[in-house]
């Protein structure tokens, strides 16, 4: 348990990069103007800790779905092959089409979900960016189609839960600090920032086949048993 929080809090902070390419204009503009800076402080949290939720819920879901699908023997297997589908994503990206990963807004899903948020950023109620951060979490995200990704891979429907709760948990540190740090984070960076994905393709293949590995997971020797068990 302990090595798949560990993986999935590393790939929400190194991917937090790119959540502040792509949802920092939501962040910036969450409605807490009229907050004093304790109050913004408690409600950009309250903003990250929705988008969290969400992860988690979706986490669930994919928990469920595995558990349905896929029998406990091949697990480690499922892991590996996942890791290594990531790894050859992450090699396309950096060396055959290096162009930003996108991901389509079109679908009716996205619609209902900027609508919904359209309304939230002119409340002043307390928990609006609580809302809005759920909300968030339900757009669509290369990124976090790589975590639910991962959190399927995990085998249990807690696991993978929390996979995605951490893997939120991961990004708060940049997305918190956008909402103090605004004019640094211009537009070009911001772009800048977003090619960091393949990087986190490559990080997240790398952990999930180490993870397939099982009993031959080469960390063993490095880390507590219980982090290279089957976790």
């Amino acid at each position: 348990m302990g090595y798949w929080i560990f993986t999935a809090w590393i790939m929400g902070f190194v991917g937090s990069a790119h959540c502040v390419g792509m949802c920092g204009p939501l962040a910036l503009a969450l409605p807490i103007q009229h907050e004093t800076p304790g109050g913004k402080l408690f409600q950009t949290l309250m903003y990250n800790l929705g988008r969290a939720f969400t992860y988690a819920a979706l986490g669930a879901l994919v928990g469920i779905t595995h558990e349905w699908l896929v029998p406990t023997s091949l697990q480690n297997a499922l892991s590996f092959i996942m890791g290594g589908t990531l790894l050859l994503l992450s090699l396309y990206y950096l060396f055959v089409n290096r162009q930003t990963i996108q991901v389509g807004t079109q679908h009716a899903l996205y619609r209902w979900v900027s609508q919904a948020l359209g309304k939230l950023f002119y409340s002043t109620q307390t928990f609006a960016p609580l809302l809005i951060g759920m909300l968030n979490g339900l757009l669509p995200c290369g990124l976090v189609y790589l975590a639910l990704a991962s959190a399927f891979a995990s085998g249990k429907v807690l696991d993978s839960t929390l996979f995605m709760f951490f893997f939120g948990m991961g990004t708060l540190p940049a997305m918190w600090s956008m909402s103090f740090l605004a004019h640094w984070f211009t537009p070009a960076r911001r772009n800048l920032l977003r090619r960091i994905v393949p990087w986190v393709y490559a990080l997240s293949g790398v952990l999930l086949i180490l993870r397939g590995l099982g009993d031959h997971n080469p960390l063993q020797d490095f880390l507590p048993h219980q982090y290279c068990s089957k976790y």
